[in-house]
């Protein structure tokens, strides 16, 4: 009787759904050739991710991976007294290409397991400077070298200045990454010493790698000197062939669905002028410490299908420049305030014309108007978040009754003191589940907890709490649960420690209400 088997193509598949699981597919590699050559790409399309110590030992595979330019230079780097415990004269073949399968390019990580290695093997003998200056480039121009299937790059562009890059051919390298779905370009100030070798690199990026969904600029922080008040930020990118790479770069995408920028400055105007050839496919769009103090926000308005949109440390935006916003084509589900340095009523004068679609909302120190704005403009909001880690009057927390949102996440570090029985008394029934954070060095959590719980409404369905689980917390939950008639199905709180045996037959009162207890995450908190 012939034994049953799967056809190549069906172990391939089943290999597919294994791939984040890295000790299984390490097994499959003892199968035999076929399982092995199947295996390799999966398990080399991302070995940096989730790495421990003991992965750290990849960085030896990628030097048995050099050609003999690089075994060289990394043998002048270290020093032959340093380099006793590896042979690197010894033939050594790896049966894989290793760096061909890299799909996952992530420069910073990269850094990190190489210098842990290094640092672990060579304790003493290598300072942090000579690690990341001299030999871990060394690293980076194999792996570009060899890479051929890289669908996210993540590099850092002070790289391209090293010597180990003097010879490196950028044509070559760039026409492998037509497969390229995601681009984060960090451009590095002690790189104004090559601008030739940048402006290549860039130069061919814009000719080859047209296809990226993602994009990610992050320019370098410049800090000003007090007394210097004319705009010197972005100097790095100011030449004219340099910010037309990089506006070229943005135009040629095909689809190109995320844009993310950091510390843009005198720049800005010309990176939203160029974001406008993006207006058919771009969605969503992220600034970090950016300046709009010369832009007009009407350079939005024709981005008919932004429906994310977030500010993070920005400045600059001044009242007058909102009402560009007042004939925006886009429908936005997402906004974000988060650390921005403006007026005050700067996000509630961009939520009254952007807020009839919104149904996620970021804002931070709430005032009267925002909070007025919110209730007023927002009809469709279903989550919002709130960030207190300023003085804020308690008088807006009373305006929170008139609020129609169904998700309240809450985060506090100030004016702890009268805030929740203030909420628990303000809080409108139509919000059914709120997830509440209180900064971890505020001693008396758990009596804010027990005031709000004692006092709110009985129809939360979600209570999420950053308070670690034990006897009195849970006591005052089954409180509620049984005060609500059951309404509550789900309960947030810290786990992390062994329940004794009175607060584990608590526990257990309160699962058999229907209650399921899980890990309390402020970030995964949306549930859409």
């Amino acid at each position: 009787m012939t034994l049953p088997y799967l056809t190549d193509d069906c172990i391939y598949y089943i290999l597919q759904h294994l791939q984040n699981d890295c000790s299984t597919l390490f097994k499959c590699l003892l199968v035999n050739r076929f399982w092995c050559r199947s295996t390799i790409p999966l398990l080399y399309a991302n070995p940096f991710a989730n790495i421990t110590e003991k992965k750290y030992s990849i960085t030896l595979t990628l030097i048995f991976c050099f050609n003999k330019a690089e075994i060289l230079q990394l043998k002048n780097q270290l020093g032959l007294s340093q380099i006793n415990n590896i042979n690197f004269d010894k033939e050594h073949n790896p049966l894989f290409e290793y760096p061909k399968y890299l799909e996952n390019y992530d420069s910073n990580l990269i850094n990190t397991v190489i210098y842990r290695w290094f640092a672990k093997y060579y304790s003493g003998l290598l300072s942090y400077q000579k690690i990341y200056h001299d030999i871990i480039p060394i690293f980076h121009q194999s792996i570009l070298r060899q890479s051929r299937n890289i669908k996210q790059l993540d590099i850092l562009l002070y790289l391209l200045y090293k010597e180990s890059f003097k010879n490196f051919n950028f044509q070559n390298f760039t026409s492998n990454l037509t497969k390229l779905n995601s681009l984060s370009l960090n451009f590095y100030l002690k790189g104004t010493v090559n601008k030739e070798i940048e402006q290549e690199f860039s130069r061919n990026i814009a000719n080859i790698c047209t296809n990226s969904r993602k994009l990610i600029i992050k320019l370098p922080q410049i800090r000003r000197p007090p007394f210097q008040h004319h705009d010197t930020s972005n100097n790095l990118i100011n030449t004219t062939t340099t910010l037309e790479k990089l506006c070229t770069i943005i135009q040629v995408q095909n689809k190109l669905k995320m844009f993310k920028i950091w510390n843009c400055n005198s720049l800005l105007n010309n990176i939203l002028l160029s974001l406008e050839f993006q207006k058919h496919s771009l969605v969503h769009v992220e600034f970090t410490l950016c300046d709009f103090s010369r832009v007009s926000l009407k350079r939005f308005n024709d981005l008919y299908n932004l429906k994310y949109l977030k500010f993070i440390f920005c400045k600059g935006i001044l009242l007058y420049q909102c009402e560009g916003l007042n004939f925006s084509s886009f429908k936005l589900k997402e906004l974000s305030f988060i650390r921005d340095y403006w007026n005050v009523n700067v996000p509630s004068l961009m939520i009254k014309y952007l807020g009839v679609s919104l149904q996620s909302l970021f804002v931070e120190n709430p005032i009267i108007s925002l909070i007025e704005n919110i209730s007023t403009y927002c009809p469709n909001l279903i989550f919002l978040k709130i960030r207190i880690y300023l003085h804020v009057d308690l008088s807006v927390i009373q305006l929170f009754k008139i609020l129609r949102t169904r998700l309240l996440s809450i985060t506090i570090s100030y004016n702890v003191d009268k805030f929740f029985i203030n909420l628990a008394n303000n809080i409108p029934i139509n919000i059914r589940e709120i997830s509440i954070y209180i900064y971890s060095r505020i001693s008396n959590k758990f009596l804010k907890f027990k005031e709000f719980l004692e006092n709110c409404h009985n129809s939360f369905e979600m209570i999420n709490l950053n308070q670690m689980i034990g006897l009195e917390l849970l006591k005052i939950v089954l409180n509620y649960i049984e005060r609500s008639n059951n309404s509550l199905k789900v309960l947030g709180m810290k786990l992390d420690k062994k329940l004794n045996d009175e607060e584990l037959k608590l526990l257990n009162r309160i699962k058999a209400k229907e209650v399921e207890i899980v890990e309390f995450s402020e970030s995964n908190y949306y549930r859409s």
